[in-house]
């Protein structure tokens, strides 16, 4: 009895010194770490952007804030079926351009007069936020709003009427506005009443794409409305000081990739600086974010990266056109989740509705056939870990010998991301051999990386390989910071053709 005492007492200590330095190196770590609302945002992968609003009856795409709100006049508009659609999809969150640009508010804001409000729409009682707020809350879709506080034609420029297209100078007009006495306190105040309303009015909204987050000459509107946002919202991811664009909006994220960033003035209220080989990238269809940021593996704060695309998804731009809104073949839609979700990343593909207020059936039909093809490739795993494993080696096997040429990897991101490079390779006749990387995006030019192999994995890395039959795999860590890599789920999957 006396010898299980002792021994017991000893065991316990051990036990505790274990504890005591597993908590002290995760003290000690200065790795960026995400949030557990930003963890869970990288988890939904796919969301479904709805954008909709006076554009899509004045032909516009950004909104110059002049065409009258009696313009707009959806006469079968279903917020379920946008919801619906982007279900079929597979995405786990629908963003909805509550007021874009233009500044025309899809709710009726009492920060203006430039509203649904003010339409034919319901007769003027309509609140198209409420209905999609609604849709979402019914069908278990997590909620997003599109707003940015930084563009807004309607409330900025009603003294202008120059010959200089706002569509194409809308960051030098934006500044211009700023300048004139008097207005930008009081653009101001017209942002914060709106972002007041929209996280008060609606209950708990789960993410927001704040358009422009932190552009510059603007941080006297960013700032305070960044704050605001915490202070309302505490729960809601918001985009830039939370999650981050890869400049472009073709669905391309750069690779190697590190959610972990360092930001030009040091705090998290500005956007992420350049490391030594960034650099930006040809202006994608007017979008502003052209900065491609690898990130920092040691950098300061974490930000989960999100890839806005309609082009790789359907002709045309963000709101319908009647002309050019067609959607892109399957195979190049599955093409967009490998450089995507499989690299890192979230992708949230645009579903826009029509002058009636709904989606097409064509992008309703395309949006159905992807989501049920990558359930196809990822619903079945031929084997899989899902328990956490620390290590510079990590091992999965299974019963019989079977033809794999998919493998996915999931770090363990709460605790940092760490590979900065690896090797897979594949138990075959008594020896291990290097599986070979067939990760290939052909539309994909530097700074993107057109054939990734083994290097960062983060949120999720997703390697097609050379097809080979075995029952055992294995992932080693080549290189990694600030401690040993910690793999939180391994599957391997055989994809045949579609």
């Amino acid at each position: 009895m006396k010898y299980f005492s002792y021994s017991l007492l000893f065991l316990l200590f051990l036990n505790c010194r274990n504890e005591k330095s597993s908590s002290s190196s995760i003290e000690e770590s200065t790795l960026a770490k995400p949030s557990a609302k930003q963890i869970a945002f990288a988890d939904w992968e796919v969301g479904a952007f709805i954008h909709f609003g006076l554009n899509v009856f004045s032909g516009q795409e950004h909104g110059d804030g002049k065409v009258s709100p009696s313009e707009f006049d959806p006469s079968e508009l279903d917020a379920e079926q946008w919801v619906l659609a982007a279900k079929a999809l597979g995405a786990k969150y629908a963003c909805l351009t509550v007021r874009h640009e233009g500044g025309f508010c899809l709710w009726p804001s009492k920060t203006t007069d430039y509203t649904i409000a003010n339409s034919p729409y319901k007769g003027g009682k309509g609140d198209i936020a409420q209905e999609f707020v609604d849709a979402c809350r019914k069908h278990d879709m997590k909620i997003g709003f599109y707003h940015t506080s930084s563009h807004d034609a309607n409330a900025g420029l009603s003294w202008y009427d120059g010959y200089i297209g706002w569509a194409d100078n809308r960051d030098s007009l934006m500044n211009i506005a700023f300048q004139r006495p008097g207005l930008k306190e009081k653009y101001k105040q017209v942002q914060m009443g709106q972002m007041r309303e929209l996280l008060t009015n609606y209950g708990p909204i789960d993410f927001m794409w704040s358009d422009h987050w932190g552009a510059p000459g603007s941080e006297e509107i960013w700032n305070p409305i960044t704050d605001l946002v915490a202070e309302l919202q505490p729960n809601m991811v918001f985009m830039g000081p939370e999650t981050w664009v890869p400049g472009n909006e073709s669905g391309l994220v750069v690779y190697p990739m590190w959610n972990a960033v360092n930001t030009v003035d040091g705090t998290n209220y500005t956007r992420p600086s350049a490391s030594s080989k960034d650099k930006n990238v040809e202006n994608d269809y007017g979008l502003l974010e052209t900065e491609v940021r690898t990130g920092h593996p040691e950098g300061k704060f974490w930000r989960v990266r999100e890839c806005t695309t309609h082009w790789a998804f359907h002709e045309g731009g963000w709101f319908w056109h009647p002309e050019v809104t067609l959607p892109r073949s399957l195979s190049e839609h599955v093409d967009l989740y490998y450089r995507t979700v499989g690299l890192g990343a979230n992708t949230i593909i645009n579903l826009p509705p029509d002058n009636r207020g709904l989606i097409p059936d064509t992008i309703v039909s395309a949006a159905k056939k992807f989501g049920n093809e990558i359930k196809r490739r990822f619903s079945n795993p031929i084997a899989e870990s899902k328990q956490i494993k620390t290590g510079e080696t990590v091992e999965l096997s299974w019963s019989k010998p079977q033809k794999i040429n998919t493998v996915v990897l999931m770090e363990n991101i709460a605790n940092g991301q760490r590979v900065v490079k690896y090797s897979l390779e594949a138990f075959v006749n008594d020896s291990w051999v290097p599986l070979k990387p067939m990760n290939h995006f052909p539309i994909a030019k530097p700074p993107y990386n057109p054939n990734p192999g083994y290097e960062t994995i983060g949120h999720k890395k997703i390697d097609r390989i050379e097809t080979v039959e075995t029952n055992k795999i294995r992932f080693k860590s080549l290189e990694s910071v600030e401690g040993v890599p910690e793999i939180r789920k391994m599957q391997v999957f055989y994809n045949a053709p579609y």
